[in-house]
């Protein structure tokens, strides 16, 4: 399936984009290294996608809606996953609490597709508009992974 078309909704991008070759790595590395997240990296992509205009608003709503699930929710089941990582007596448990970690997560992006709309385009090329997106997602980083998972997105 090709997630070119800026028509695809949030999860079916995130989706796709995560499944598209080192990007888990890539994703997990500028979360766990550069203390990104990995949610509102995949949004700001799929808003460049669909050439969204850079809103120093919306990221501050985006930001402020992914926080709190964040700490309250999507952490404490990636600390918990984490702690039963490995050990064959807990191999069920584990694989349940990863299902719960997922769920709270695809679940997090239809909040964060639905605070993005409607949204108000630009005249920009994908690219830029994916750029533009990711800076203002991670507040001015500058990490060489973050070009290269434009370049991804953009497609």
């Amino acid at each position: 399936m090709s997630m070119g078309s800026a028509m695809a909704g949030l999860s079916d991008y995130a989706g796709w984009l995560y499944a598209r070759p080192g990007m888990q790595q890539l994703l997990l590395g500028l979360q766990d290294e550069a203390g990104q997240d990995v949610l509102l990296l995949l949004t700001a992509c799929w808003l460049g996608q669909r050439r969204a205009v850079a809103d120093p608003q919306l990221w501050q709503r985006l930001q402020a809606s992914q926080s709190p699930w964040r700490q309250q929710v999507i952490a404490p089941l990636r600390q918990a996953r984490r702690a039963l990582a490995g050990a064959e007596s807990t191999a069920d448990l584990y694989a349940r609490v990863k299902d719960c970690e997922l769920a709270a997560e695809w679940y997090q992006l239809e909040r964060l597709e639905r605070l993005c709309l409607p949204l108000d385009s630009s005249t920009e090329a994908t690219l830029a508009c994916i750029r533009a997106q990711l800076a203002l997602c991670c507040e001015g980083l500058r990490d060489p992974r973050l070009e290269q998972l434009a370049e991804v997105a953009a497609g």
